[in-house]
Formats: C-alpha cells, structure tokens, sequence
C-alpha cells in the first residue's frame, strides 16, 4: 500500500471468505430487479486521505429493448462497491 490519498496499483481484500485481487481493468456486474445489467469496469484503486479505500470506475448500462449507454466517472468505497457488484466478469 501507498500513503494515504494516493493510488494503488492494485489491492488484497476479503470478501465473502476469500481474498480478492482488485486492479484497474476488472469488471464487476449487477443486476437490478428492473432487469437493467449494470457492469462496472474499475479505473483506479485508491486510499482517500482517512485511508479508506475506493474504486473509480466507469459503468455500462444494458436493458433489453433499450439503448445502451456508458457513464463516469464514478467512484465508491470499496466496501460499497462490493454490496452493489457481486458479480467478477473479468480482471
């Protein structure tokens, strides 16, 4: 890890009683309950100046019979994003 409010190349972290590698390229995806998919591509990981870690990323949105469109900058705490995108496509 770096110092505080600096970039990580990439981060170890728990989740659901495994480690995870987290980096800048991997993609996470959710689905809502209205059928839109949502699949968020992680930009950068960071500490923010507390030292609570965070992910930017930008995030696609697909729902059937409807355009598509992609949108960001976004950025969450790391344990947020995680309640919101369960789901490792890729990275």
């Amino acid at each position: 890890m770096t110092e505080r409010g600096r970039n990580l190349t990439s981060l170890f972290v728990m989740r659901g009683g495994s480690l995870e590698y987290i980096k800048p390229g991997g993609v996470f995806r959710r689905t809502r309950q209205d059928a839109m998919i949502e699949t968020a591509e992680i930009t950068a990981v960071y500490n923010d100046p507390l030292g609570i870690p965070h992910v930017r990323f930008d995030v696609f949105f697909e729902k059937p019979g409807c355009d598509s469109y992609r949108d960001g900058p976004r950025v969450l705490a790391l344990a947020t994003f995680f309640e919101n995108f369960d789901e490792r496509v890729a990275g």
